[in-house]
């Protein structure tokens, strides 16, 4: 069911937009993200081996010493923690449209979202929990453009990503229940 519209004349500063929590993360999580984003260096047989063979150093040698893509950090803790992280962990640019979607969530089907920007600030490792909100920064009844500050944070409140977003609503119309 897609929210009820958001109006621009109903929408105050310091308004807080209703949080989407996604986990816990984990490798399946990962995957799925990667099947539908997909990914840059995930390939298999021949077409791996082309693209290792053009690219040597992009190969990080398994436990059998075949080289993997980068991209396996993000479902093998194992590899991950070779490479300096502190396990496998999500993909930035899934937790940038975490973000998006609690904006889009607040808007409504009839809001626009004009920019989205965010700051990735630490790996969300497996097993964790990311809540994302934001609050109303400002609103220009003219123009329609609200101006959100977003905000994810891990179960232990440390902050995961932070971010605006501009959304231009529509107005209400004459007070006669048509929209404009």
């Amino acid at each position: 069911m897609a929210p009820p519209p958001h109006y621009i004349d109903e929408v105050t500063v310091g308004e807080k937009l209703p949080e989407v929590t996604k986990g816990p993360y984990t490798a399946t999580t990962a995957i799925a993200y990667l099947l539908g984003w997909g990914g840059l260096y995930v390939r298999a047989h021949g077409d791996a081996f082309d693209l290792f063979e053009k690219h040597a150093a992009l190969g990080i040698p398994n436990e059998h010493g075949v080289p993997e893509p980068p991209e396996r950090v993000h479902w093998d803790p194992d590899l991950a923690r070779r490479v300096g992280v502190p396990g496998a962990y999500d993909y930035g640019p899934e937790r940038i449209s975490w973000l998006g979607h609690a904006v889009t969530d607040w808007m409504g089907d009839r809001g626009f979202l004009r920019r989205l920007m965010v700051q990735v600030r630490r790996h969300n490792v497996l097993g964790e929990l990311v809540t994302c909100g934001g609050t109303v920064r400002s609103v220009d009844l003219e123009s329609g453009v609200v101006e959100i500050e977003l905000l994810a944070t891990n179960q232990d409140d440390h902050e995961s990503a932070r971010g605006a977003a501009e959304v231009v609503l529509p107005t209400r119309g004459d007070g006669s229940g048509a929209e404009t």
